[in-house]
């Protein structure tokens, strides 16, 4: 099962999902073995995994539905629907060999047929999900993304448990891209219209998965229950369920300690804070995530094509203050895609490092035709003033944009903050209406972006496109060997960090806490599911 990170509403909703849960608040009155986790925004209801955009909607998908391959702590790939794999000699396909007991909650059994549907799912041309770049790479998938096939060529039905895939040219990241697509059961998505699937809220609203949890009830901005799948090949969880509810930030951290919630993110690592969760005993579970938080800006507006504009906000931007004073040292700036967390960092030393200094970001406003007299920016007469939009929920997010609002006071430049619920930013994004915004992104483990800086990407929300950037990633997915990728992918990380094509702000460690009874979960940057069918309360 692949995994993610990311985690207001009233506190009547956590006594709802109590109730739907079988619960009674309190660590000593649990009645029952389900898992409460709380999340800072509710699920919206976009449970398709190839096709909702947020983590709150992927932390429900992650519990039904699974990938061929998944991943380890120590970012070694390991079985997941595919009980095991055989790569060709020649780094151009791989068998996927199925978990021979593999069924879909409805009692139906998981096919080679369903992997074939779901990779061309991805790769229809009416796809309107954010993923196709995963699949594009298989023989003959661009045309049936083009619509002048019928069929793949690349994917191969050997029997019903056995498929073959094979890619144009050897792939890097194949088994991340490919085996980590989520498998779709075609008997359900099938006869859906591919445009419109993300128009299906009674499907998109009852998913139907093979993982280790079955999903029992969705309750808008609320909550969602699953129940434990007695069935699932990986042997049933010892929990009884999962209920995945929001839950405000600010009550969170009580409610764990006095046991109505039993997992919650935790992002403030106010040294208070912490010594609240040990002295009453909850697991505190860190790692350094594959994540990165940003400040888009819209590449439409003639002033943000500048890259001097670009370096001179990263410039004016105290970074390395959101990282000591909000994060608690918890992080690190960040100046280029790439975290450190992973093995394509081009390291320190190859990176410029665009400090905190107000006289050099006005030096490059002035540089990009801009003047500074008084402590006021202005262009061709007219006072530089901006609008920086946010999501609510992310309380280190939330002081962010009041620090940056201050910083670009400081050179003169007027910032309207609007904050807004995660969805009406997200479509914000998405159609274009922002100047400047807050978000994260998770990255890849492997090194490759083109899901983001692609073609036609839609997490690619401030428009900005390079050829030689495109040139560089598909340079890096087509060689297989992690060493000749490194030097790719260095160049692609320095250009990246001379372009500042967003204002990358800070990478960060994650991390939950764990209700003291609740044993074997574990937190890595991949998410804080693995091994799930393993937690127990004692």
């Amino acid at each position: 099962m692949k995994q993610r990170t990311g985690f207001l509403i009233l506190v009547s909703v956590l006594i709802i999902a109590l109730s739907l849960a079988g619960c009674t608040p309190g660590g000593g009155g649990r009645t029952d073995k389900v898992v409460r986790i709380a999340q800072w925004n509710p699920p919206t209801g976009m449970f398709h995994p190839e096709l909702l955009t947020s983590d709150y909607d992927g932390n429900v998908a992650d519990l039904i539905y699974e990938t061929l391959v998944s991943f380890t702590p120590s970012f070694e790939y390991e079985p997941a629907l595919a009980a095991s794999w055989d790569i060709s000699d020649d780094n151009r396909s791989v068998t996927f060999h199925l978990q021979p007991e593999a069924k879909w909650h409805d009692g139906q059994p998981v096919t080679a047929e369903d992997v074939k549907f779901s990779l061309m799912f991805v790769g229809h041309k009416d796809y309107t999900g954010p993923r196709y770049s995963n699949v594009s790479s298989i023989v003959g998938m661009d045309a049936w993304h083009t619509g002048a096939a019928d069929d793949v060529a690349g994917i191969e039905i050997i029997d019903e448990k056995t498929i073959k895939i094979t890619t144009i040219e050897p792939y890097g990241p194949f088994l991340y891209s490919i085996g980590g697509r989520y498998v779709l059961p075609k008997h359900i998505w099938g006869a859906v219209d591919v445009a419109t699937a993300d128009q299906q809220r009674e499907l998109l609203e009852n998913p139907v998965g093979s993982g280790p949890f079955v999903f029992k009830e969705f309750v808008k901005d609320q909550y969602v229950a699953t129940t434990a799948n007695a069935d699932y090949w990986g042997g049933k969880p010892k929990v009884d369920g999962v209920v995945i509810q929001a839950v405000s930030q600010d009550t969170a951290q009580a409610q764990l300690i006095k046991g109505e919630i039993d997992i919650m993110d935790v992002s403030d690592f106010n040294p208070t804070a912490v010594q609240a969760l040990e002295d009453a005993k909850v697991q505190l579970k860190t790692a350094g995530l594959v994540a990165v938080q940003y400040m888009g800006i819209n590449h439409k507006m003639p002033e943000f094509q500048d890259k001097r504009v670009r370096q001179a906000l990263a410039h004016a931007i105290n970074r390395q203050s959101i990282v000591d004073d909000l994060l608690y040292g918890r992080g690190n700036v960040a100046d280029n895609p790439l975290p450190k967390t992973i093995w394509a960092y081009p390291g320190d030393e190859f990176i410029k490092h665009y400090n905190y200094d107000s006289a050099k970001a006005i030096e490059l406003f002035k540089e990009a035709g801009y003047t500074y007299e008084n402590n006021v920016m202005s262009k061709d007469g007219k006072l530089v003033k901006w609008t920086l939009k946010y999501p609510v929920g992310n309380k280190v997010r939330e002081k962010a944009a009041e620090l940056i609002q201050q910083n670009l006071k400081d050179i003169g430049i007027e910032v309207e903050l609007r904050m807004m619920e995660f969805q009406t930013l997200s479509e914000a994004a998405s159609s274009g209406d922002f100047e400047m915004f807050l978000m994260g992104m998770g990255t890849s483990f492997d090194a490759d972006q083109l899901y983001i800086w692609g073609p036609g990407s839609t997490f690619n929300y401030s428009g900005w496109s390079s050829q030689k950037s495109l040139d560089l990633l598909n340079q890096g997915v087509s060689v297989v060997d992690i060493e000749e990728r490194k030097p790719i992918y260095k160049e692609w990380a320095m250009y990246m960090n001379d372009e500042m094509p967003w204002i990358w702000l800070y990478n960060w460690d994650g991390g939950i806490a764990v209700t003291e009874d609740l044993q074997n979960v574990q937190f890595y940057a991949g998410g804080s599911y693995y091994n799930i069918v393993n937690w127990e309360f004692k």
